[in-house]
């Protein structure tokens, strides 16, 4: 066997460091969870900061013919609930000073109304006045009791459930993905300083 033959060699396949991975394209998980953090945070704060404490009032009960004395807020909706077995009211007048205002009654948010002790949900409404008025009712033949709608309440707790650990999954992604990446790159200059 003889030398071999003169001339360069043929190229060979290119060394090339390994790849940072994971990519940066990752980051767009913790991105995206940070955004929807952001959004439920953002809508806590919304609901916390437009709550004028209407869900905390007291409950009121009492005779519908005869009325009940409620402190509304203007534009909020309260529950109406019947004692248990009686017929729900079809109609309702809220009586403040010398002014009348007749109420329109819905089942708007009856899923979060729940049913009191001796009392079942009837229907919602919305004050038409803001202060103590009376609430008259036609249709109940007992008590009735008149109750803020807590649904907000309801609505601020869920932020705050999805908001947290939404937060702790986009730190925990970027931390994860940083980590990782940097432990690429420094594999990857060990790897140019020492190709072999």
């Amino acid at each position: 066997m003889g030398p071999p033959p003169g001339g360069p060699l043929p190229p060979g396949p290119a060394w090339a460091p390994p790849p940072i991975k994971p990519s940066a394209g990752w980051y767009a998980l913790p991105v995206a969870f940070l955004a929807a953090a952001l959004i439920a945070i953002g809508l806590m704060v919304g609901l916390a900061v437009n709550d004028p404490g209407v869900a905390s009032a007291s409950p009121k009960s009492g005779d519908p013919r005869q009325g009940v004395a409620v402190d509304l807020v203007g534009g909020y909706n309260y529950f109406l609930y019947v004692r248990g077995g009686q017929s729900a009211p079809y109609a309702c007048t809220v009586q403040q000073g010398s002014q009348s205002s007749d109420v329109r009654l819905t089942r708007k948010n009856s899923w979060s109304a729940n049913d009191k002790a001796g009392y079942s949900y009837a229907a919602t409404f919305e004050a038409p006045v803001s202060g103590q008025g009376l609430l008259t009712c036609r249709g109940p033949g007992g008590r009735v009791l008149v109750t803020p709608d807590d649904t907000q309440d309801f609505y601020l707790g869920m932020s705050l459930v999805v908001g947290l650990p939404l937060t702790v999954f986009a730190v925990l992604g970027f931390a994860f993905v940083a980590i990782r990446r940097n432990n690429a790159r420094r594999r990857r200059d060990q790897a140019l300083v020492h190709p072999y």
